[in-house]
This record gives C-alpha cells, structure tokens and sequence, in this order.
C-alpha cells in the first residue's frame, strides 16, 4: 500500500485546514465592531449582546466532543462537508435574523457546526502525513490562524461601514463556502475516512 509519509500532499490542502482553524476567530472577532448597531436595531441590552458570545462559545465546545468520534465512524470528508455547509446556512440565518432570539439560536448552531472543521482539520493532518512534514503542516496552519484575530476585527470594522452588520455574517458564510466547495472537489485531498499516511483514504 502506497504511503504518503515521506511525501508531500498538495499545498492547497495546509490553506484549506488553516481556513477551517479561521472559523472561530472570525466567528467572534468579526463581530465586535457591529455589537453597537445591532444593540440598536434589535433593541438589545448589554446581557443580551453578550450571550452572542457565549451562546457560539457553547455551542463550539460541546461539539468539539463529538466531532472526532463521528469523523472517526463516518469520515473525515462527511463530517467536513457537513459541518461547514451547516455553518454558511447559520450565517446566512443570522445575517436575515430579526430578533435577538432567532439571531442566538442561528450563533448557537455556527457554534456547533464551527468545530467540525477545526477538530477535524488537525486529524486530517495526521492522516495525511507524519514527523517533520506533518509539524510543517501544523506550524503553517498556526501561523495564519494566529494572524486571524487581528484581521477579523479590522475586516469586520470594514464591513460594518460598508453595509452594516449583517454584511458581516454574509461575507463570513461567503468566505467559507469556498472551503466548503474544495473541502468537496475531488482533488481537495481530504480523506473520506480515517487512515494512517495511506492514499486509499
């Protein structure tokens, strides 16, 4: 059986698990500058704005538990798809929300669905390659996810002055639909189920 240990996998596939790892910073950071706007629109108290934190931070949590085990049962691929396809539907929701209360449940379920693609993302590291390559691997995703919450916020600032906050959402949901259509291309290198350094994954 062919092993994919001492080689290299595409490049694209370093980008594609660092734009996994994105998720939650710009979940949370690219909210912040449109927290006054939407206070004001959905008359929302300070608790309540809040909660737009923590509900998503609840939702992450938790099913990063579970992430792994259904990655490991029903593959890598599946659960990638999946959870990111889940999280531009949670988006587009919250983008549309016009209450408070449709708005956090639409974050809960960005939430749960963000971890897929992070917890999931650094198995695919392991089972694409091992010892220097996969360190390689890791410490290029690490590197653009360290930049993200400094980005995030400033993109988000730009948004919100662009068409306000909703537009944020939208453009979050647009940005990782990419991931999502090459997280689903053939080519995306991303195994269907779990595996040691094979190319039968």
């Amino acid at each position: 059986m062919p092993s994919l240990q001492t080689s290299r996998p595409p490049r694209h596939i370093a980008y594609l698990i660092a734009g996994f790892a994105m998720f939650g910073p710009f979940s949370i950071d690219a909210m912040f500058p449109g927290f006054p706007a939407i206070s004001a629109e959905l008359s929302a108290s300070p608790f309540m704005m809040q909660q737009i934190i923590s509900i998503y931070l609840v939702g992450f949590a938790s099913m990063s538990l579970v992430h792994g085990p259904l990655s490991d049962a029903y593959g890598r691929r599946k659960i990638v798809i999946w959870s990111t396809l889940i999280f531009v539907i949670a988006s587009v929701g919250a983008a549309l929300s016009h209450s408070m209360t449709l708005l956090l449940i639409w974050r809960l379920i960005q939430g749960c669905s963000a971890g897929g693609g992070v917890i999931v993302g650094r198995a695919i590291i392991r089972d694409l390659v091992a010892g220097p390559e996969a360190h390689r691997m890791i410490a290029q995703v690490m590197m653009i996810f360290a930049a993200s919450p400094a980005i995030a916020p400033i993109a988000g600032a730009f948004l919100c002055g662009v068409g306000g906050w909703r537009v944020v959402f939208l453009a979050t949901g647009s940005r990782f639909s990419r991931c999502l259509a090459l997280s689903g291309s053939r080519s995306s290198a991303v195994p269907h189920r779990r595996c040691r350094h094979s190319s039968h994954c």
